[in-house]
């Protein structure tokens, strides 16, 4: 009987369909769920940017207001108020310069407005040197030069204000991101990887089966782009202690929690790495399935991750919290001496050991 992963397809089956859709079973809705706040937040303030933009300046279509809005909150931005402060210096640099140029003759228009871009872009650079600063001179002297200083001037900056407002009171004051559940749920996705992964490469060197095996390591190579997501979080939160009112509010808890994810996020990766590999290489070398305790010893790894991420915190905050604990591995059920292993299944088993240190000093119940 074959062995199959938790998707119900046979270990054999790796093919390309397989691992593209394990990929968006476990990334697509985490990615989701992150963005899901910021586009909820982005339809919001469009339209009260678009209303107090109508009734502060009497402008009948406030496009500009809108679309700074929606630039401000964008999903995936580590500063919604250091992107509201550069698009506020990106635009105003670019209408001052298109009114500048508007002043000079018109009848080389190409070369007035290459020599526009170029100025506005170059500047920008120079003044801020985050992308959206030069991106946004460059396009308000086009829009100046394009449309006019009554369309694209002053009334434009004036749209971009009410934009800009609306963005940071949704960012800063009602819509808020909670940084340590961003990361809490960016470690769950990681750890639910990790253990998917670790369970197929049991299941494979189990039934002795070298391409299920190959199978089982693709999939727990796919926990890097989880990884990456949770790194990205931890970004965020290091951004949120200076940027948003919630870090700052927070910001000791902050540097505690992104302190250890830091730390020892890509240290239970790699453990988890070498222990598939070192399970996969002594299953190659003996020709013989693992020893009943090492194969214990993985499914309660296994278990132990999932507990771990179905939990609401993965990182201890107290010395003394109950959640993200980990009790002691119990290698016998029944007190006596453990037979020795091959050389092969001892390496396996001391990456085994490796990994629960690290998953240990991940959530703090052993910072080592």
């Amino acid at each position: 009987m074959q062995a199959s992963d938790s998707g119900g397809f046979p270990l054999r089956w790796s093919n390309p369909i397989t691992l593209a859709w394990r990929r968006a079973r476990t990334t697509l809705p985490s990615r989701a769920r992150l963005a899901a706040r910021d586009a909820i937040a982005a339809a919001l303030a469009s339209a009260l940017a678009w209303q107090l933009a109508r009734l502060l300046w009497n402008h009948p279509r406030p496009a500009f207001a809108v679309v700074t809005a929606v630039i401000c909150l964008a999903p995936g931005l580590p500063s919604h108020l250091k992107q509201a402060k550069s698009l506020l210096v990106g635009c105003t640099l670019g209408i001052v310069i298109g009114d500048l140029l508007w002043q000079l003759p018109d009848q080389h228009l190409l070369i007035r407005l290459s020599a526009g871009i170029f100025l506005a872009v170059l500047l920008g650079a120079i003044v801020g040197p985050v992308p959206v600063v030069p991106i946004q001179s460059g396009v308000s002297v086009v829009l100046v030069l394009g449309l006019g200083p009554s369309a694209a001037g002053g009334a434009r900056l004036l749209d971009v204000l009410v934009g800009a407002a609306v963005g940071l009171l949704f960012s800063q004051v009602l819509f808020t991101s909670n940084p340590i559940k961003d990361m809490g749920r960016a470690a769950s996705t990681f750890l639910k990887q990790l253990a998917n992964g670790l369970d197929l490469i049991v299941k494979a060197c189990q039934m002795q089966q070298a391409d299920g095996a190959e199978t089982a390591l693709g999939q727990l190579s796919l926990a890097h782009e989880s990884l990456a997501a949770l790194r990205a979080a931890v970004g965020q939160a290091h951004a949120s202690r200076r940027w948003s009112l919630r870090g700052r509010l927070n910001a000791d808890r902050l540097a505690f929690v992104t302190r250890r994810y830091d730390r020892h996020a890509l240290r239970v990766y790699a453990t988890a790495l070498l222990l598939a590999e070192s399970m996969n290489r002594a299953t190659s070398h003996t020709h013989s399935p693992p020893p009943e305790v090492l194969s214990r010893y993985c499914r309660w790894l296994v278990d132990a991750c999932l507990d771990l991420a179905n939990q609401p915190t993965v990182v201890a905050l107290k010395s003394d919290d109950p959640l993200a604990t980990l009790a002691p591995w119990q290698p016998e059920a029944q007190p006596g001496i453990t037979p020795p292993l091959a050389t092969e299944w001892q390496s396996a088993y001391e990456a085994a050991q490796q990994f629960e240190n690290a998953l240990r000093a991940l959530i703090g119940s052993r910072d080592a």
